[in-house]
């Protein structure tokens, strides 16, 4: 694991830059919907997504943010999967700007939000970052359907037929699974990619993943009183960090709560992958803040993968909060977006 040790001074500014952006969210929010964040409800929560994922597009405005517009091809397109009748699915994809005649590694991406918010923008400096910053791969960030709209079980299978599109696909957008097929993704979209990776150990022969990414992770229904004591032992961060400001802990659980998942299908490795057989998985890259209630799902995650002989690299962003990237002022933002790009190469060249 490679931990950044923040100095008292970088420290000082990034707790300066959160303040600052959480400011002019909270200006936003009060003008729009008479409420102060942080969010304490489900509708709060899914409004400040939207709002952070409408600021990211104006970074692209600034010289700063320039590469990560002039070195990424960006289209929006809407698909079909065949097996979802009666409705298009919303992706965008991103491709270096001097794109190779020959094919590319493809990337399956999964945006955050909890299930229920989130969408394409509020991914959209990270899934750019990842090219910009010099990995060469094809990334198709798609936008399944939310909870609120859809039964839990929907969600997840819309995540795994998006898979199953892309393996036959890939070739449409430049894209060739032979030189890496990988599945990504933060928070919930994080729990989307690894659950598509176990199934497609458990489901598909012919699909062969070859690096999962998983920014800030949630892989279990927590709480659960039939989580194993060690491992309960080893998510203290959801006491330890359960009032942070970001995302605490009670919003988390009525998040989890909104899914409705019955009590058997909580444990079911193919719906939450920390309950799964985890060997004979693909090498993972995972990103973690600190300040996070969720946080030691990840590092229990990565631990259960390594005792499982999985490949493992991680990234541990100490004294950030909840999905920090998403708030592009701050300085540690765009150091990660590097970090993100070489984890991605990391996946996409085994030797290394």
């Amino acid at each position: 694991m490679t931990q950044f040790k923040l100095s008292e001074e970088w420290k000082l500014a990034c707790c300066i830059s959160l303040v600052t952006e959480l400011s002019l969210i909270d200006s936003q929010f009060e003008r729009n919907n008479s409420v102060s964040p942080p969010p304490t409800t489900i509708d709060d929560y899914q409004i400040i997504k939207a709002q952070r994922g409408a600021l990211a597009q104006e970074c692209l405005k600034r010289d700063a943010f320039k590469p990560l517009v002039d070195d990424v091809q960006v289209e929006n397109l809407k698909i079909s999967l065949p097996e979802v009748v009666g409705h298009r699915f919303p992706i965008r994809i991103y491709r270096p700007s001097l794109t190779p005649e020959e094919k590319l590694p493809i990337m399956l991406y999964f945006h955050g939000g909890y299930w229920c918010a989130g969408d394409a923008n509020s991914e959209d400096l990270g899934c750019r970052a990842i090219i910009a910053r010099g990995s060469e791969v094809i990334i198709v960030s798609f936008f399944y359907r939310p909870v609120t709209d859809v039964p839990w079980h929907t969600v997840f299978s819309d995540a795994e037929y998006a898979m199953k599109w892309l393996a036959s696909s890939a070739q449409e957008f430049g894209g060739d699974t032979s030189q890496g097929f990988l599945i990504g993704g933060a928070e919930s979209g994080a729990h989307l990619a690894a659950l598509c990776a176990v199934r497609a150990r458990n489901r598909y022969p012919n699909i062969r993943l070859t690096g999962q990414v998983l920014i800030v992770p949630t892989l279990i229904a927590w709480p659960d009183p039939q989580i194993p004591r060690d491992w309960a032992d080893r998510l203290k961060s959801h006491v330890e960090h359960a009032d942070d400001p970001v995302l605490n802990e009670t919003l988390y659980e009525k998040l989890v709560e909104k899914l409705n998942v019955f009590a058997d299908a909580r444990r079911d490795g193919d719906n939450f992958p920390m309950w799964a057989d985890l060997r004979d998985l693909p090498p993972t890259y995972l990103a973690m803040d600190e300040c996070d209630p969720t946080r030691d799902q990840g590092f229990l995650y990565e631990a259960l993968l390594s005792e499982a002989g999985v490949r493992t690299r991680t990234d541990f962003y100490p004294g950030l909060p909840n999905m920090f990237v998403q708030f592009p002022d701050l300085p540690t933002t765009a150091i990660a977006g590097f970090h993100l790009s070489v984890g991605v190469s990391w996946l996409l060249n085994p030797g290394t």
